[in-house]
């Protein structure tokens, strides 16, 4: 009876100690493969580390604009985010003024201020100019910034038409761009293209004697292509015509060359350029002669910014800077110590302001009286 429970007794243990190696060689297993799940867990993320401080390194040498290594760099910089700030905010005051103004009304404002839409597309231009960056394009975004500092600049014309010694030469300047040089391009461009092409035409057969036999003359050659010859128009319609007049001697067509030249000058540089000149002097003379064109462009420059803030602030701020009458309602108070030329400005503002409601209720009386005959004719018919 003994010898059987000692058995049974060692079967047991021996069961109880395979148990035991089993789960022992187990959890080395799980701990060596966790050690090296962790191992290869920091090589990937190591690598990664190693991989965005390498591109950030190498950023930083290809790329010149991100050489921070000087003071100006960093300056520059520094500039740079401020700018990209100012942009996103103007943007947005843009998009919240297009939300409670309507897309249509919006659109018409802007087209009273062509201005404000040029610095509103180079707002838009300088948003792109991080992801430039990062790419590491500076050619792109160099080009970028020539068209962001030209489309900007204008914009300080916009609030300069607002003051009385620089306010209409400003409104001169716009209307002689859009009206004058226009219409003096549009007949220019047909001259200058024509008188181009027979030139071009004429340069081909020119020969530098100083260039040896067997080499190309296109490197000496005034006019070796047709946008080449545009631009000789163009220099030479300015009375820069020294290089190029020296040159049709060495064509084989010296004597058209010349006749040519006559003409051209005598229609472009002498005719046209002088008929530019005159349309300037009347637009001039126009602008001058209008009274008080600075405070029609103060007014126009007010209800532009005016419409760009909503009409819960709008009513703030009249309740700040009016006055309350006697009738319950508010008015404007000036001040009563004014001097005969604020009193003479104050005059033909208030006569300018009714011609503008005479001309209003014109307008209104002519629309009703046209909608009266179309319902009489609908009547009828």
């Amino acid at each position: 009876m003994d010898r059987p429970n000692e058995n049974k007794h060692l079967h047991v243990k021996n069961d109880t100690d395979m148990v035991d190696r089993y789960l022992e060689m187990t959890s080395n297993e799980t701990t060596s493969t966790s050690i090296n799940t962790q191992m290869a867990f920091d090589d990937v993320t190591s690598t990664s580390d190693s991989d965005k401080n390498d591109w950030w390194v190498n950023l930083r040498e290809e790329c010149r604009l991100m050489r921070l290594t000087t003071l100006s760099a960093k300056i520059r910089l520094i500039a740079e985010v401020l700018m990209e700030i100012a942009a996103l905010l103007y943007i947005f005051a843009a998009l919240r003024e297009a939300r409670f103004l309507g897309l249509n009304m919006f659109i018409e404002n802007l087209m009273t201020a062509p201005s404000r839409v040029m610095f509103l597309f180079s707002c838009s231009t300088l948003l792109s100019f991080p992801l430039l960056r990062l790419a590491c394009a500076d050619q792109v975004e160099d080009m970028l910034a020539v068209m962001v500092m030209l489309t900007t600049a204008p914009y300080f014309l916009f609030f300069c038409r607002g003051f009385k010694t620089v306010g209409p030469f400003v409104v001169m300047i716009y209307r002689m761009i859009m009206g004058d040089l226009l219409r003096f391009v549009s007949i220019y461009l047909v001259f200058v293209m024509g008188f181009s092409q027979a030139y071009y035409i004429i340069f081909l057969s020119f020969d530098n004697p100083d260039t040896p036999e067997g080499v190309d003359d296109s490197i000496s050659n005034p006019m070796p292509s047709p946008v080449e010859s545009i631009m000789a128009m163009f220099l030479m319609s300015m009375t820069n015509f020294g290089d190029y007049y020296g040159a049709f001697e060495r064509t084989q067509h010296e004597l058209e060359a010349k006749l040519l030249f006559v003409l051209y000058m005598a229609i472009v540089a002498i005719l046209l350029v002088n008929m530019l000149i005159a349309m300037m002097g009347n637009t001039y003379q126009k602008i001058a002669e209008t009274r008080n064109e600075w405070q029609r462009q103060w007014a126009r420059i007010v209800l532009v910014v005016e419409r760009g803030v909503s009409p819960e602030e709008r009513l703030k701020k009249l309740m700040d800077y009016s006055q309350p009458m006697s009738d319950g309602r508010r008015a404007l108070v000036l001040r009563l110590n004014q001097s005969e030329e604020d009193k003479e400005e104050m005059k033909e503002i208030l006569e300018m302001k009714r011609t503008h409601d005479k001309l209003c209720k014109k307008r209104q009386n002519n629309t009703a009286k046209e909608k009266i005959v179309a319902s009489e004719d609908n009547i009828v018919s």
